[in-house]
């Protein structure tokens, strides 16, 4: 009877451990599966390494096979920046598609885009990026725009630095963009890369380490709990006793052996330890150039707001909402805590906002993001970068015409349609010495034969249809638009049907000067001499 007893106490007690460490029995799939993934997680906490584990994964660094692994993942990450900065740098996007196989150096070329082809634009966010680097680093850097409207910024380890026109559309001035530069160089300066790559090798090999140990210990425990149970069940039962003593001292050995020595490791997620480190640094970089990190966290406000109405728009710098917050909050602790009496230092001695370019040269930015915002169907962010466009620099044809462009296919209400006219008649105006944009020519002919009133409208409508296609082919070349047939459509709609435009075979340089050549054995030429085929 005791001997049943004890049986059943150590059954009891195997029952009593959690499912996941009875033999592998587990609950339904789907508990399975949050099991799975939650064992699986990473954590964003640094890791609490004990002083024997420091020590230990610095011999496994040392090991050949360890070093090797090391080198060589470092090998392929520099490898990898190096065919993606060519890829946009250069535009040659197809041949890298042509001939890498590596799907992940693929995404990183699709997501930057291609460089914003804006050399004014392009030397001042160097500029401001070249001044906060350390004088004492010794990496060279190069700080480039993107053109490309989702919020995005990476640094590579060729030691460049990319932001997206997206990213720098939604800052509201200088010491904001410093901070984004000064977090990417932040990351250089501390070889993130490299540490993500050698960290996550050494804490896998010492998580393997200890689960290999504590594989052992179990072993080693169960045999010792089999063996007691043995002992003890052969005292009160003889030989029948010691084997069903055997079998209740293994199970129930085995089930603690699951408590005692259960590793409750995870890998860390080493890029959220990155970024706060970055973040610190970078508001750093910022503060001693004097820059005002106070305006950083309305970065992420901003952010915030426009993730709410898309959430495409956090798919890049950040990439969720819970993650904006938490560095927003991370943020407000540094400045009000170990950075606090600098801030306060550097306060009283003047801080700075912006430059005063800063918003003119937005103008452009704000513009060109918007255009290509629309293109990639992101309405709310083409809309509020066209609006903040022409608010900043209120004679822009090209800001005017494609805000009524995203007006008029977005807007519901007539009010909206309205606008949308309104907005393509700036265009006209602003646009009318130079005569560089046909399309708003053609968007309000085209508003005109919507109000259905060709007796009233009749004369504007051929106007604005001529001028659009006479702007278009001084612009092409000569040659008529593509849709010249529904043009003709259009003039029918306005009740002409006579008038026809060929294309034009050859261009006049009647009006063009010249070109003169010269070389070592001659002097210039007369005009006349070194004209050709002009009419």
């Amino acid at each position: 009877m005791k001997l049943r007893h004890l049986l059943v106490t150590a059954l009891v007690l195997f029952l009593a451990l959690p499912s996941s460490a009875q033999f592998g029995f587990h609950k339904p799939d789907k508990d399975k599966d949050k099991n799975k993934e939650a064992s699986v997680a990473e954590s964003d906490t640094p890791p609490e390494f004990s002083a024997k584990d420091k020590e230990k994964m610095e011999e496994l660094a040392q090991k050949p096979d360890i070093k090797e692994m090391i080198d060589k993942e470092w090998e392929d990450a520099r490898r990898e920046d190096m065919e993606v900065a060519y890829a946009v740098n250069t535009r040659g996007r197809e041949r890298l598609l042509m001939r890498s196989s590596d799907d992940e150096t693929l995404q990183k070329v699709v997501k930057f885009g291609g460089l914003y082809e804006n050399p004014i634009l392009q030397d001042y966010v160097n500029n401001l990026g070249q001044s906060l680097v350390p004088p004492d680093s010794p990496n060279l850097y190069a700080f480039r725009l993107t053109l490309n409207p989702v919020p995005r910024a990476e640094s590579l380890t060729t030691g460049t630095v990319y932001v997206s026109t997206g990213l720098v559309s939604m800052l509201d001035n200088e010491a904001q963009l410093a901070y984004v530069l000064g977090h990417e160089i932040a990351h250089v300066e501390k070889m993130h890369r490299f540490q993500k790559i050698r960290n996550s090798i050494l804490e896998k090999a010492l998580i393997a380490e200890k689960e290999k140990d504590a594989a052992r210990k179990k072993a080693i425990f169960g045999a010792i709990m089999a063996g007691a149970g043995a002992a003890i069940g052969g005292g009160l039962g003889g030989g029948t006793g010691a084997l069903y003593g055997a079998a209740a001292g293994g199970i129930g050995g085995f089930g603690l052996s699951q408590v005692i020595f259960r590793q409750r490791l995870r890998p860390t997620d080493w890029s959220a330890l990155d970024e706060n480190e970055a973040d610190e640094i970078g508001l750093k970089l910022a503060l001693n150039h004097n820059f005002d990190v106070r305006e950083v966290p309305k970065t992420y406000a901003r952010l915030d707001t426009l993730v709410g109405k898309d959430d495409r728009v956090g798919l890049g710098f950040i990439g969720s909402k819970k993650r904006v917050k938490e560095r927003m909050a991370h943020i407000q602790t540094l400045l009000s805590g170990t950075m606090k009496a600098d801030l306060e230092a550097k306060k009283n001695a003047g801080l700075t906002g912006s430059s005063a370019n800063f918003s003119l040269l937005m103008a452009a930015l704000k513009r060109d993001n918007g255009i290509v915002a629309m293109d990639y169907d992101m309405f709310p962010m083409a809309k509020d970068n066209l609006e903040d466009a022409v608010s900043i620099r209120s004679n822009d044809p090209r800001a005017f015409y494609y805000l009524g462009k995203v007006t008029a296919l977005t807007g519901r209400s007539a009010e909206e349609k309205q606008q949308a006219v309104s907005h393509f008649l700036k265009a006209i105006q602003y646009d009318a010495e130079r005569g560089s944009y046909p399309e708003p020519h053609l968007q309000y002919a085209l508003s005109l034969i919507r109000e259905n009133n060709p007796t009233a409208n009749h004369d504007k409508i051929l106007e604005e249809l001529k001028s659009y296609v006479n702007l278009y082919q001084r612009q092409s070349g000569g040659q008529l638009p593509a849709n010249m047939p529904i043009i003709y459509d259009y003039f029918l709609l306005a009740g002409e049907n006579t008038w026809f435009v060929p294309p034009v075979a050859n261009v006049s340089t009647k009006n063009v000067e010249a070109i003169r050549v010269v070389t070592q054995s001659q002097g210039a030429q007369p005009a006349s001499q070194t004209s050709h085929n002009q009419k």
